[in-house]
């Protein structure tokens, strides 16, 4: 009972954070993408935080032990991510063209800050448990637990709204992903929005993710993302 009270009140939190932040996201992309690549982006985010809440309640209904594994997966998941990030970054190549941010990264940073403020708060409750004694049904293992999964989804936010979007030699680099040429089928420059652009992929990025990339490039480098790309994608 304890642990579903603690992964409810997690949800709550996550909630508190990620439905104003779609909002926000989606009122950005309209702006910066459009409606119909915007309304997709909105699907998809939807669609994947509804997976993570029935994967989450699976794993909470295994009892204590479902949360604690699913936050420490989740903490492994995001270090390996990010340690593995330089290596793969060289993978791709000499770099071609650093586009930069974009809205998105800042929008990105601030889900990163407003969780790392939960982070601060669950790691202070955990001091204060720990240091006031634990109960005796409640191991140190789940006392950080919540702390150590904060951290990771606040880390993940803040790296990602740091990152940039880049050209290199073997690929695109994007939101600390990489997308070799020959994964890419196809791109093209939206007509309404013509600093918009649309690349295709002969498979999602990675697991989850759509097929394609809505990416507002800005005027000053949008000639030479047009070389770049004819010259590494047969469109």
């Amino acid at each position: 009972m304890m642990m579903l009270e603690s992964f409810s009140t997690g949800l709550i939190l996550l909630l508190i954070v990620i439905l104003p932040a779609m909002a926000i996201g989606y009122a950005i992309s309209y702006r910066t993408i459009g409606h119909q690549a915007a309304q997709r982006r909105l699907t998809r985010t939807a669609l994947l935080i509804l997976l993570a809440f029935f994967v989450g309640f699976g794993l909470n209904s295994l009892g204590k032990y479902g949360s604690i594994s699913i936050y420490f997966l989740f903490a492994a998941f995001v270090a390996l991510w990010l340690l593995s990030w330089n290596w793969r970054k060289r993978k791709a190549g000499a770099l071609l063209l650093d586009v930069g941010r974009f809205s998105r990264s800042k929008l990105m940073l601030w889900a990163g800050v407003l969780e790392a403020l939960f982070a601060v708060f669950y790691t202070w409750s955990a001091i204060s448990r720990i240091s006031t004694g634990l109960e005796s049904d409640t191991n140190l293992v789940e006392v950080i637990a919540q702390p150590v999964f904060f951290w990771s989804l606040a880390i993940s936010f803040l790296s990602m709204g740091l990152s940039r979007l880049e050209f290199r030699e073997n690929g695109i680099c994007y939101m600390l992903s990489v997308v070799k040429w020959e994964k890419l089928t196809s791109y093209s420059w939206s007509q309404e929005k013509p600093n918009i652009l649309t690349i295709e992929f002969k498979q999602p990025p990675y697991l989850l993710s759509t097929g394609f990339w809505s990416l507002p490039i800005p005027s000053a480098h949008r000639d030479a993302v047009r070389q770049i790309l004819a010259e590494h994608v047969n469109n």
